[in-house]
């Protein structure tokens, strides 16, 4: 812009010196001046040629100067560089490197339908039972460097809610810490059961249990694995809401207790049984703290497990024994015998204390039945003995099949309970007037991953 400007000075410096041409006395005044726009433009020319130079040189290099006729060289420099060639070339980069991350990245998913027909719902019976969607799940795992990323998204009939979400940093080809929300390291893991309803232990908050805060993953060979972790809160802060996928303490009415600054330990020795299998022995200690918002005080919670995992062949046997106890600091008049947690939009009351134990086994089979390749069946087991007032036994046990067809994974199963939540009891472990009535449903679940 700055050119255009001393050539239209030239123009009408000219046409004013044709426009005086009589005028002799200023005839000289004019041919000095046009002398100096002259010199000024071939200056200007030599400047732009030098700073091309030293841009071709050292394309990094910038030059700082006031002089109004440096910065027009240098917007004129940049004018050129910036070609439609030069913009594709930036564009193509920045494309590879969103590839290099996306490639990174393993993104999936699940979508899921569920037929259950429960004996205890009559207009249940009546309807042969009920067909619906039952989950639509979004996941992310990669790994860039030694950092990993882990998350899960899922949306049920009546609520979404996070599954999990955590980072990782690899300092070694030993320890692993995880920061987010992670499955807290407590009993069998990943699970202590094989069906699609879990364990008794599931919904006493003691099985794939999903808490905010860090953990280290210790395996400082292959015959050890061990687990350390710090968890401030539940995997939702929020403890009146009741819409999530761990069972935790969750607040309303009189009950208004939630756990805080909960500590975890967790061992385990890797054995090998010749050629027949392998054992994993272990043992876990879990501990924490209960706030009442009421009282404003601060109970006490803990936690501990023997557990075995054995693989011998196509067989698979899980055992388990725990002791949970629940102190908290409830305003007179609450029982502190029974304590409420809740998921899945509901909320419920168990036993503060109890022992719990866990038989499980399952067989693997191979098969080719049209799209089916293969599946596990299963009997899992779980004895609650509560060790409060007013409390009476509570019993889950799942008989069923899982089958592998392709993308589609399915579950069979025939869930029967007595005095359990989600299988017609009131809760866990109280001594309500269902607690002596068994129940039963058929479930059936099948989901597509993807």
């Amino acid at each position: 812009m700055k050119k255009f400007h001393l050539v239209l000075l030239s123009i009408l410096v000219v046409g004013t010196d044709q426009g005086h041409a009589r005028e002799s006395e200023r005839d000289e005044e004019i041919r000095e001046l046009q002398q100096q726009i002259e010199l000024m433009q071939k200056q200007l020319v030599s400047m732009q040629a030098q700073l091309l130079e030293m841009q071709a040189e050292d394309p990094a290099s910038e030059v700082q100067t006031d002089d109004p006729a440096t910065e027009l060289a240098d917007s004129d420099a940049q004018e050129e560089q910036i070609s439609p060639v030069v913009l594709d070339q930036r564009v193509s980069n920045l494309e590879a490197v969103a590839d290099d991350w996306l490639g990174a990245f393993k993104f999936g998913g699940a979508v899921r339908l569920n037929y259950s027909w429960r004996d205890f719902d009559e207009q249940d019976k009546d309807r042969f039972g009920d067909f619906e969607l039952e989950l639509f799940r979004i996941n992310a795992d990669g790994e860039i460097g030694d950092v990993r990323l882990s998350a899960e998204w899922r949306r049920y009939n009546d609520f979404q809610a996070i599954h999990h979400a955590w980072v990782g940093y690899e300092f070694n080809d030993q320890i692993e810490a995880r920061v987010g929300i992670s499955q807290v390291p407590f009993g069998i893991l990943p699970f202590a059961s094989h069906s699609f309803w879990f364990g008794g232990t599931y919904y006493l908050g003691l099985e794939d249990d999903y808490d905010t805060g860090v953990q280290f993953v210790h395996e400082p060979n292959d015959d050890w694995t061990f687990h350390y972790a710090f968890y401030k809160n539940p995997e939702y802060a929020d403890d009146n809401r009741f819409g999530r996928y761990s069972f935790d303490l969750v607040t309303e009415g009189e009950q208004q207790n939630s756990e805080i600054n909960q500590f975890n330990l967790r061992g385990e020795r890797h054995l090998s049984i010749g050629n027949v299998g392998t054992l994993d022995l272990g043992a876990s200690l879990q501990g924490g703290q209960i706030f009442n918002s009421i009282t404003r005080n601060k109970g006490e919670r803990y936690a501990i497990a023997g557990h075995a995992n054995a693989d011998l062949g196509p067989w698979n046997l899980q055992l388990q024994g725990l002791r949970y106890e629940f102190e908290p600091e409830n305003p007179a008049g609450v029982d502190d015998n029974f304590v409420q947690t809740g998921a899945f939009g509901f909320p419920f009351l168990m036993a503060a204390r109890a022992n719990v134990y866990t038989i499980n086994v399952a067989r693997n089979f191979n098969a080719s039945i049209g799209p089916i390749t293969g599946g596990t069946c299963y009997n899992d087991f779980t004895f609650i003995d509560p060790k409060v007032d007013n409390g009476a036994d509570s019993i889950q046990n799942v008989t069923g099949c899982s089958i592998v067809a392709g993308g589609v994974f399915a579950f069979v199963d025939w869930i029967s309970g007595r005095n359990m939540w989600f299988a017609g009891g009131d809760g866990i472990g109280r001594s309500a007037t269902t607690a002596g009535k068994w129940r039963s449903r058929l479930n059936v679940n099948i989901g597509f991953y993807f």
